[in-house]
């Protein structure tokens, strides 16, 4: 197999390949930072990109990489993260638990270093100077009294950088990786804001982000693209999409012993785990009930008419729709279709709170994603969201249900 490798890599760089796979061993041993010390960021792409099919070599320069850049900057971010709470002050060791959190992963991205602390250079081009090092040390100084204030300091950092380099350097050339960051930012803060029991902010992100798509693709836009987008505005160590659960352990397969969740989010640092049951109205199923022939310009107006159109005639109008069970067209309101998901989502949390089937003939969760442990009594909340074309989006909480275990995503 390492033959076969090498082979098909001789024709782009036969020396260096075959001369790792030749002394795998010796250059393992003797990396170290004092030797990698010298060597510049480009040596190091390159050397990472070759040595992708070498994972222990790959850990381990990237582990001395990260070790070189932290002696050259500040002490590192993570040192500082509290590892305690006091409980007279919750809510703000939550704040900044929070985050620092958000700083340790910042901290691990590889141009990071750029922003650790301003230069005077640079202030003098800047009014509003901010960097990591005043946001690490106004946390450490209990400065943010709100998850508000420390979000307008990471934008203010983005913004500034946009604002020094010109639209040739290197660093602006990198705004879409940075752009990136900042719409980590706004997931994580939405995500915060979920699991505290508040959907509101994460409704704005998910409207901004349909609004962000081409108008071609309301012709194609469905449920599963929808699935997906939301899936992006969440962390992805918290979401679990299409959670399986054992519906009725007395049914058989395909007649309702299985269901699947659309996404459960458990709540980190939160105060409760989240169920999301999604359902999308395409345009084309309502515009079908008022014309034959349409274009992408005529979808795109229908969506601007349904953005603020009164809800109780918007939840009135019937569409079409492809049903699988039967096999044809069929015909809905969008205040049924609302209906059945909220009556979906009741089904899924009451098996949630069951944990795992305690047999082949009972209820619980069937995922090897989910780790369940036995616990106080808890809640669980859950959101319907029912998005039509891209700019209306309806949702609708659905009552808590209680539970006397919690949930961890392995």
């Amino acid at each position: 197999m390492e033959n076969q490798k090498y082979n098909l890599y001789l024709n782009k760089q036969p020396s260096f390949y075959g001369f790792l796979i030749s002394h795998r061993d010796i250059i393992f041993d003797s990396i170290t930072t004092t030797n990698l010390k010298e060597l510049d960021s480009l040596w190091y792409s390159r050397f990472l990109l070759v040595v992708e099919n070498f994972p222990d070599l790959k850990t381990k320069v990237r582990f001395f990489i990260l070790q070189k850049y932290k002696e050259n900057l500040v002490p590192t971010i993570t040192d500082k993260i509290p590892t305690t709470k006091d409980s007279s002050n919750a809510d703000i060791n939550l704040i900044i638990n929070f985050c620092y959190n958000i700083l340790h992963e910042l901290e691990n991205k590889s141009n990071i270093n750029l922003f650790y602390k301003l230069t005077e250079k640079t202030n003098k081009f800047i009014k509003n100077p901010m960097d990591i090092f005043t946001i690490s040390s106004k946390l450490d100084n209990d400065k943010y009294t709100n998850i508000e204030e420390f979000e307008k300091d990471m934008h203010l950092i983005f913004h500034n950088c946009y604002t020094y380099n010109n639209t040739d350097s290197k660093i602006y050339q990198k705004k879409e990786l940075m752009k990136m960051q900042d719409n980590d930012i706004n997931s994580t803060l939405a995500y915060k804001n979920l699991v505290a029991g508040n959907i509101i902010l994460f409704i704005k992100n998910l409207k901004t982000s349909l609004l962000s798509r081409s108008q071609m693709s309301l012709f194609s836009m469905n449920e599963h693209v929808l699935q997906a987008i939301i899936e992006g505005l969440l962390p992805q160590k918290y979401r679990i999409p299409e959670l399986s659960l054992v519906m009725n352990g007395k049914k058989q397969k395909g007649s309702g012993l299985f269901g699947y969740l659309d996404i459960f989010v458990v709540k980190g640092v939160g105060d409760y785990n989240i169920s999301l049951e999604l359902k999308y109205v395409s345009l084309v199923g309502l515009i079908k009930k008022q014309k034959d022939e349409y274009g992408a310009n005529d979808l795109e107006d229908l969506d601007k008419t349904l953005e603020k159109e009164n809800e109780k005639l918007l939840l009135n109008r019937p569409y079409l729709f492809w049903s699988k069970e039967h096999n044809k067209m069929k015909q809905i309101t969008i205040s049924e279709t609302l209906e059945k998901g909220i009556n979906q989502l009741r089904s899924y949390m009451n098996v949630i709170a069951d944990g795992k089937p305690a047999d082949y003939f009972s209820s619980g969760i069937f995922d090897k994603r989910v780790k369940i442990t036995k616990s106080n009594p808890n809640e669980l909340k859950g959101f319907v969201i029912l998005v039509i074309g891209f700019r209306r989006i309806l949702w609708r909480p659905v009552e808590e249900v209680m539970t006397n275990y919690s949930y961890n995503k392995v």
